[in-house]
């Protein structure tokens, strides 16, 4: 299936557009020390607090960044390779409540939220790479971070990304962590990777910029973001709403760059709409696929691996990696049972998209001879391998095929996922991390950053 939102007319036209964009008005730097570190690196300013960034640092900084990024994971068959050849699916993150499974009802997230979570994620088919999916809320909150990522790692063998890492210290904490997984081999790859954003419109947010700058010297992959909203903190058109975020992007991947040649970046351009109505985020504006796609399309034209929305429209691109599910009310509660039928969501998508075969065995005329004119094929091998090898495949929340028995499959489709999920949560089983190892980190994570 080819999609195309944008002709190569109009993505050089936004291009274009986004380089005026950092070169005439450029970005707002609250952080003295940070502004310093970029001037070293010889950045203008217009001002104390205002970053230009010239097109000629734009696109050497797009030259010297890999066009291949690794997402490592405790299971070498588990890695996720950003090459542009496949697309990996992620659960949503970052919330703060959870909807809790006994009880039905919004309370904090816990560690054992966390925990949980990821060991659900290890098990579900369709979701490869696990995102911090919500910060717990009874650890102090100095350890939040690393305690989330510890527990994650416990209980998970795919690949890890961090989104609430929010200042140095965090980061700094979790590359000693880093550092003592790499010299004990339990990773096969980078140990972590981080989600870091400009606050838009244009502005450096200091504590997530430091943040994201120790995870690139220590090359480990940064997912540079953008998440405008039309009409709020973005032009009301589409246009002008992904040329900011385009524009956005770029500066934070040149910073990065500049600053640790190399280093290994994820393109992430994520446009929203406002409800006219209220202001806030509207996910269901018609508009957003084709954000999406163009988002995705740019991505594809700095030879940066991109991470967007999982739309059906834009799946149809292959980005690398698409994040979503998991999470209600605007991704702020932790739901086990929507991650477990959001899975299956992301599984149906990928079908959708796939290319059917049309050779002999799958045109069936040899089975249709047999059959006849006025027959049926409900006796035939054929009917009953095919049949078998896409039930098989299928997990079945939306068709009651979870659980055995009539009265559970006409129970709610909600209910039959709250069970299968508990199911999982308590008889997946995930290889423990060494004993050695999960000492050494527990240290790092109560030292802090030291």
């Amino acid at each position: 299936m080819q999609v195309e939102a944008l002709t190569p007319k109009q993505r050089d036209e936004i291009h274009e557009a986004a380089l005026c964009v950092l070169e005439e008005i450029g970005l707002q730097i609250e952080s003295p020390s940070l502004a310093a570190q970029l001037k070293d690196r010889d950045f203008p300013f217009e001002a104390e607090d205002r970053l230009l960034i010239p097109r000629a640092r734009v696109q050497q900084a797009l030259e010297s960044a890999p066009g291949e990024v690794e997402l490592g994971a405790r299971s070498p068959e588990k890695r996720a390779v950003l090459d542009g050849t496949r697309t990996y699916l992620a659960n949503d993150g970052c919330g703060s409540k959870t909807l809790d499974m006994q009880t039905n009802r919004i309370r904090p997230a816990t560690l054992s939220d966390v925990a949980s979570s990821a060991r659900l994620v290890d098990s579900l088919e369709h979701i490869d790479v696990y995102w911090s999916i919500v910060s717990p809320h009874d650890v102090e909150p100095t350890q939040r971070v690393a305690r989330g990522y510890l527990a994650a790692l416990q209980n998970t063998l795919k690949p890890l990304q961090v989104v609430d890492a929010g200042t140095p210290e965090e980061a700094e904490t979790l590359a000693r962590m880093a550092r003592e997984i790499r010299s004990a081999g339990a990773m096969h790859g980078p140990p972590a990777s981080i989600v870091s954003a400009v606050v838009t419109p244009l502005r450096l947010d200091p504590g997530g910029t430091q943040a994201a700058l120790i995870f690139a010297r220590e090359g480990l992959p940064v997912v540079c973001t953008s998440m405008p909203i039309a009409g709020v903190t973005a032009p009301a058109t589409p246009a002008g709403n992904v040329m900011l975020a385009h524009a956005e992007v770029l500066a934070f991947a040149t910073i990065l760059q500049s600053c640790h040649p190399g280093c290994p970046l994820v393109y992430s351009g994520l446009p929203t709409f406002a409800d006219a109505r209220t202001g806030s985020a509207n996910y269901a504006d018609p508009r957003s696929p084709w954000a999406d796609c163009a988002a995705t399309e740019l991505s594809r034209s700095t030879g940066l691996p991109c991470l967007t929305n999982p739309s059906m429209l834009n799946l149809a691109h292959v980005p690398d990696l698409c994040a979503g599910g998991g999470l209600l009310e605007t991704s702020t509660v932790l739901s086990f049972e929507q991650l477990l039928i959001d899975d299956e969501i992301m599984g149906n998508r990928k079908i959708q998209l796939l290319a059917q075969d049309t050779g002999p065995e799958s045109l069936a005329v040899d089975v249709l001879r047999e059959v006849g004119p006025g027959g049926h094929f409900l006796a035939q091998r054929h009917t009953a391998q095919h049949m078998r090898d896409f039930a098989s495949s299928r997990f079945g929340v939306s068709t009651g095929g979870i659980i055995d028995g009539p009265e559970r499959r006409a129970a709610p489709a909600r209910e039959r996922a709250r069970d299968e999920a508990r199911r999982r949560i308590q008889s997946h089983e995930v290889e423990p991390l060494p004993e050695a190892l999960e000492a050494a980190l527990l240290e790092i994570v109560q030292s802090g950053a030291g």
